[in-house]
This record gives C-alpha cells, structure tokens and sequence, in this order.
C-alpha cells in the first residue's frame, strides 16, 4: 500500500468533509441566481417586482442571521458536531419546502429555513476545523470552506444552466430540490466523526479529550508531540476557564484586548460583504439583462463566472499558509477597488440600451472584471474570513465569538441583498461607485489596525492580543509533569 502524502492528514479530510456545510452555503446562495433569470420562475411567481425579488434572496441571510446568531449556545451545550448536525435537519426540510412551493409565501418560509441551516453550519464549522488542525495546517484546514462554498456555487449555477435546458413548467424544482442532498449528507456524516478536543477540555473531560486528541494525530511514531502538545492545549484551557470565570456575551466588549479580538473577526467579513460579492453573486443575471443578454446568455455566462471561483480557491490553498494574513487582506481589497472602478467606467462610458448599437468589447471586458472580482475574493479576501475569526479568539469565547462574527455577516449581506435589485433598478451602474470606496477604505484598514497570526499556535495569538497573563514557568512545569505521566490538575 502506498504512504498517504503528509499533507493528506485526518484534519484535512475530515475538514473536506465538514466542506459540505460550505458547499452547502454555496449552493444555497447561487440556485437563486438561475432560479431568477428563468421564466417559469418568473411567470409562476406572478413576475415579482424589484423589492420581492430582493425579499426571496434577503429572507436566506435573515435565515442565516438567526443561525448564527443560536451558535454560541447550540454549539457550546452540544459540540460541535450536533450543532452541525441539528443546523442539516432545518436545510433538509428548507430544501423540501422550497422544491414544493406552491405559492411565494412557500417559497420565502423554505428559503429562511435553509439559511437558518446554513447560518448554523457554517458558524460551527470554521471553528471546529481550526480547533482540530495543527497550527502549520491551520489556514489551509480552514480556507476549505470557501473553496467548498465556490464549487457549491459552480454546481448550482451549472443545474440552472441545464434547468435552461429542460423544457418544462417545473423546470425550477429541481435545483431547489437539491439541496436537502448535501444538508442530509452532512447531518449523518458528522456524527461519525470525532469531537473537538479543545471543546472536550472546555467541558472538563480531559481523558475524552486526550483519546479524541489522538485519533486526530497520532500516527504510531509521534507520542511525544502528542502528549506534550495535548498538556500544552490542556493547560491553556484550565489556564482560561481559572482566569475568566466561564466568560458570557457580555465579555466580548468588556475588556480591550477582547473588543480588538472582536474587532478583527468582524471586520474582515464586515469587508467581504462590502467587497460587493454578494451583489455580483446574486444579481449578475441582472447585470447580464443590462447589456442586453438574453435567457440562454444569461444562464451560460453565469454558469462560466461559477467556474472562475474554485479554481482560484484551489490555488489558494498552495501559498494561503505561507503568505501573511496582512498582505494578502490589503491587496485583495486594494484590487477589488481597482476591479469595480473599470466596471464602473465601462457601464457608464459605453451603456447598453434597447435600440441601440451595442460596444461589444465593452461588454467583454466589463463580464472580464465580474469574473475578476470571483477570481480575487475566491484566492485571496474569502479565505480569510474563514481563517481568521476562529484563529483570534480564546476556547471559552471561540464559538460565541463567532457567532457574533457571522450575524453581522449575514446582517451586511441581508442589506446588500435586500436592496441592490432596488438600487441597480434606480441608479444604474452609479451603484458599483460605492463598492469602489467600501474596497478602498477597508485596504486602509487592514494596512493601518490589523496583527499578522501566520504561524501562530491558537495558544500563542492569546499572546498577541495580550488579554491572558501567562505564566511560563508554571505552564512548562505542568507540560513537563504531564510529559513523565504525572497528573496534571483538572481545574
């Protein structure tokens, strides 16, 4: 039998696996994309107007908002892989309820149910992938779900290509069907899985937490690392819960140094949902109609756009642990504002409108910069969001944290979502100005507030943030003491 390449370790698998909930997210987010530049969809539905358009695809991120925000609770009393499992039973039934719909109402209950499951998966996940990677693999382990959620996008855009295809009244069902599949899929799967160590510690469970620790890591030559990494995780935690007394909501803006943990998770999704992605994602069949295109056009050119965002994803797997987390977040924001600019230019110098000639090399190099703008936040600004927030905050706070995290996440998006057909209806390509400035302000941002974690253990960026006063000498003594099989206190 051959060796399994170093690199192909159970974290990582087990991450591609929990990659379902991204892909999940993605598919969700992208069957609505063809799903609105059908016409059975559209005559079914009564031809809704630009504000019920903008509530069909808003209600998911009010769904997701939900999600999130019940992670905190949901993924600390159950683990994290219930949490995950209990957000499948709510896409399984969304998924049902949308394929079934028989009226709009119908449609809008599923489509929340749905984004409830993805609100849920997708705050646990990230987490859970971050607390079972080593810290050299951390990044890559964690940037997997946005590589799953752009080939759940790639798909879902794909089956409204072919749904294009199909000629019949219910051609629309079956994408909507779909996505009980992966939802079902993970929901089982999870269980099966081992639990996160360091949510096992948090417990109080250390022997649970050391068997599962090793089933993550052992590979028959390295019980040393095991035992003196699994003291080191085990001593932070006890260090932790001693210091901070079980820490609530309310001490994530008590202190400083957790406002600025805060600060830093939030704001780099704050910077994704004003990088203006969501916009593009949902809308572009729309931006499509501007120039002219027809059905078929529409579906075909967002089914190519869906193929530019895995790729990019899995080339960012290759340098997304070797490059800073700065360097990368400055210049994904800094390009993205370049991007929409040229967007911008192009709509405004060179528009087009019935009845008239059509500049056909415009229209090339405004779809070029769309795809531009997938390519760079699916390589560089996305998996990001992924990595950082569940890096920057300490075990006890991890899951509550990032569920504030996500809820202002899917708050941002809910807006976007809710009122760019409105905007893009009214004012044209004047809209993508202010993603030209939200792209520029956040580059300065990143370049001006935010610390550099690369290569950092989850322990050690306690450090950088400076809100654990760690003792070293005690810390060495009971990693030691466990090292040569003494106990080390539970506490």
């Amino acid at each position: 039998m051959l060796p399994r390449p170093a690199w192909l370790t159970k974290p990582f698998l087990a991450s591609l696996f929990l990659g379902i909930g991204g892909f999940l997210y993605g598919y969700d987010s992208g069957i609505i994309t063809p799903s609105l530049a059908l016409g059975s969809f559209v005559t079914y539905f009564d031809k809704p107007d630009a504000p019920l358009r903008g509530a069909i695809v808003s209600v998911y991120q009010a769904g997701a908002w939900l999600g999130s925000a019940s992670v905190g609770v949901t993924s600390d009393r159950l683990g994290r892989r219930k949490a995950i499992a209990f957000g499948c039973i709510w896409g399984v039934l969304g998924g049902a309820l949308m394929a079934a719909a028989a009226h709009v109402a119908m449609l809008i209950i599923g489509r929340l149910l749905v984004g409830y499951a993805v609100g849920t998966i997708t705050g646990v996940a990230p987490v859970f992938g971050a607390e079972i990677a080593k810290t050299h693999e951390r990044a890559k382990i964690t940037a997997v779900n946005q590589m799953m959620v752009a080939w759940g996008f790639f798909v879902a855009l794909w089956v409204g290509v072919g749904e294009g295809k199909w000629s019949n009244a219910n051609q629309w069902r079956l994408g909507f069907a779909i996505q009980a599949i992966p939802a079902l899929v993970l929901g089982v799967g999870v269980l099966f899985i081992g639990e996160s160590p360091r949510w096992l510690c948090l417990q109080g469970r250390y022997k649970d937490a050391e068997e599962t620790f090793n089933r993550w890591h052992h590979d028959g030559t390295n019980d040393e690392w095991c035992r003196t990494e699994f003291a080191r995780i085990q001593t932070s935690i006890a260090e932790e819960v001693d210091t901070q007394h079980h820490l609530g909501w309310v001490d994530l803006v008590r202190t400083p140094s957790f406002r600025k943990r805060l600060f830093v998770g939030c704001f780099v999704w704050a910077a994704a949902m004003l990088s203006g992605i969501s916009f593009v994602q949902y809308y572009q069949t729309a931006i499509y109609a501007t120039l002219q295109f027809d059905q078929d056009q529409q579906l075909l050119v967002s089914g190519l756009y869906g193929c530019v965002a895995p790729v990019a994803c899995i080339l960012s797997l290759f340098f997304v642990d070797r490059v800073g987390r700065k360097k990368i977040l400055v210049s994904s924001s800094a390009f993205l504002s370049v991007s929409y600019m040229i967007i911008t230019i192009l709509a405004a110098l060179y528009p087009a409108r019935p009845g008239f000639p059509t500049n056909a090399a415009a229209q090339k190099g405004l779809i070029a910069c769309i795809f531009m703008v997938s390519a760079n936040y699916s390589a560089l600004l996305g998996p990001m969001t992924w990595i950082i927030p569940p890096e920057v905050f300490t075990t006890e706070l991890r899951a509550k944290a990032n569920a504030v995290v996500q809820v202002l996440h899917y708050s941002i998006s809910l807006i976007i979502t809710q009122c760019s057909p409105i905007a893009l209806e009214r004012v044209g390509w004047k809209y993508y100005i202010l993603f030209i400035l939200t792209n520029a302000l956040c580059a300065v941002v990143f370049w001006l507030a935010y610390p550099e974690t690369r290569g950092k253990s989850l322990e050690e960026i306690d450090e950088i943030f400076g809100d654990i006063e760690r003792k070293r000498d005690v810390e060495v003594d009971a990693v030691e003491n466990v090292v040569v099989g003494k106990d080390v206190d539970e506490k």
